[in-house]
């Protein structure tokens, strides 16, 4: 098992895209904390520490880690690698179980070295712009979410982009459907729910992103907001397992 691991992580990092898109993640979850800070009014220090760690749950940010995800398995479709791959290593749960692990080690790896920068915006902010009392601001909405959640939510978005990945064996489909639902489709459908009535509450009321983002932003009136997110996340992967286990290489 430990063997399939290593495997992993050094494939991770031989890939040229996985540095550059750490570097882009990392450049973009700095303007977006640092946003609020150097172009607000510093006078009313409305941004909180928590709300400046909350940052890199955006998706703007964890597109960047999306396209890394899409790579485990879409890389190797790509250029046919994953025919060595299960060469080197036939049993296909073995694979999967040291890919989805290296994936949660390095989203974590990431998250924390950019807490890490977002740390150093705040320090380097004009005085008095961030408040060490009151709620903060969380650029995705709602109330800013604790850091255990940013971690989860990263790790949860980046899932499903590799399960997109492998069940339509198509890397950029890994990383555009999720965030074309999260900023676009969702958005449609919620504006056709306000012009029905009411009628298709129920379908917004089920979507991954109203949900997870409600859950993120600790919306009140969304209770199971974190089930239903989590229900959609863990749906995908085992379809993606399933597709996985049953296909040819």
């Amino acid at each position: 098992m430990m063997t399939a691991v290593v495997y992993e992580w050094r494939r991770l990092w031989s890939v040229r895209a996985t540095w550059v898109m750490s570097v882009v993640y990392l450049g973009v979850t700095a303007l977006l904390g640092g946003g609020p800070l150097y172009l607000g009014d510093t006078r009313m220090g409305v941004q909180t520490w928590k709300g400046l760690y909350s940052t890199n749950g955006n998706v703007l940010c964890l597109v960047m880690l999306s396209v890394v995800a899409s790579q485990f398995f879409g890389h190797e479709y790509r250029y046919g690698l994953i025919r060595l791959t299960l060469s080197e290593f036939p049993a296909r749960e073995r694979v999967l179980v040291a890919k989805t692990s290296v994936l949660a080690a390095y989203v974590a790896l990431m998250t924390f070295v950019g807490w890490s920068v977002l740390g150093m915006v705040g320090a380097l902010a004009p005085k008095g712009s961030i408040s060490t009392s009151g709620v903060g601001l969380n650029i995705s909405g709602g109330q800013p979410s604790d850091m255990w959640q940013v971690l989860v939510f990263g790790f949860a978005y980046c899932v499903l982009a590799m399960s997109i990945t492998m069940i339509t064996r198509n890397l950029a489909m890994g990383v555009v459907l999720p965030l074309l639902t999260a900023t676009l489709i969702e958005g449609l459908i919620q504006g056709f729910s306000s012009l029905s009535n009411g009628k298709l509450d129920w379908l917004v009321n089920a979507l991954p992103f109203v949900n997870g983002n409600a859950w993120l932003g600790k919306a009140p009136d969304s209770p199971n907001a974190g089930l239903i997110f989590a229900a959609w996340i863990v749906g995908a992967y085992l379809i993606a397992t399933l597709s996985f286990f049953k296909r040819d290489a």
